[in-house]
């Protein structure tokens, strides 16, 4: 999938264009040096409840439109999911930050624009993405995104 947003993935899942991406509120420092950025690579990870009977739904839009919309828009995310079997959640997307922490404050990136026309025209019309794009934020129940890293070494 696409770099996504709100719109893109609500959330993805913040999700495409699911649109702004922003540190969960009550966030903590883990420790008071940041790790060195050439070792880390970064990533967003959209937790995604839908209410009740509506699952199979979100996941049609997801792969219907979301994840064409992301692979026709050429960026090559590198977006995930994991479609849960137990706990509290439907979906899990990694949306991974090629920009670092830094991604967290770009709005309406050239890639989000990317994705939006692909969106559009896989819709038919703006106001039919739109439609698309509102229908899954309705069927959503609860969104949790954390931002984290990964060390290169372990």
């Amino acid at each position: 999938m696409g770099k996504f947003s709100k719109a893109k993935l609500s959330a993805a899942a913040g999700a495409l264009a699911l649109a702004a991406i922003a540190a969960p509120a009550g966030v903590q420092a883990q420790d008071t040096a940041a790790p060195a950025a050439e070792n880390l690579t970064w990533a967003r990870v959209a937790m995604t409840r839908f209410h009740a009977g509506k699952r199979d739904r979100g996941l049609e839009i997801i792969k219907n439109y979301f994840a064409k919309a992301d692979a026709a828009s050429g960026v090559d995310s590198g977006a995930h999911g994991i479609h849960m079997e137990t706990g509290q959640w439907d979906v899990i997307y990694i949306f991974p930050m090629k920009g670092g922490p830094g991604d967290m404050a770009k709005r309406g990136t050239p890639e989000d624009a990317k994705w939006m026309e692909q969106m559009i025209k896989l819709a038919g019309s703006k106001e039919a993405a739109e439609k698309i794009i509102a229908e899954f934020d309705s069927l959503i129940a609860m969104t949790v995104t954390e931002v984290g890293h990964a060390h290169s070494d372990h």
